[in-house]
């Protein structure tokens, strides 16, 4: 989780993924993410709000039409591990604060493919994940 430029390698979404903020990874660090969602480039400014690079990854982020706090877990449990992704939109629009309900689907959606890509990534299949979650092609 902790290897920031592995992340487009494993969230289907996600074209770029680097932390902009000089010194090592850490609580404070700025990241410079930029997906494609919906056939739309979004251009994130977050934040490291909690680091244990083994277990833990905790961002703030946001464009102009949402913020959101997003946490990556991992657990230890028998001989693999329990992978969570925890997060919250903040709608800042009108339009995506009614349309939250029906996004929520989509959300849900693509926190199982980046899930699922990292299990991969993890079993190192990095390549496979991509056959199995392609990427959305721009319009």
């Amino acid at each position: 989780m902790t290897d920031l430029e592995s992340h487009p390698r494993w969230r289907p979404s996600v074209r770029e993924f680097r932390q902009v903020s000089e010194g090592p990874l850490e609580v404070g660090s700025r990241i410079r993410e930029v997906l494609e969602w919906r056939g739309r480039e979004i251009r994130l400014a977050d934040e490291v709000t909690a680091l244990d690079p083994r277990r833990r990854l905790g961002i703030l982020g946001g464009w102009k039409a949402a913020d959101f706090d997003l946490e990556l877990l991992l657990e230890p449990r028998g001989t693999g591990t329990v992978v969570t992704f925890d997060w919250t939109l903040r709608p800042k629009s009108l339009l995506l604060r009614a349309a939250a309900p029906w996004l929520k689907r989509s959300f849900e959606r693509a926190t199982a493919e980046e899930a699922d890509g990292l299990r991969r990534h993890v079993e190192g299949s990095a390549d496979t994940a991509s056959e199995a979650a392609p990427r959305p092609k721009r319009l």
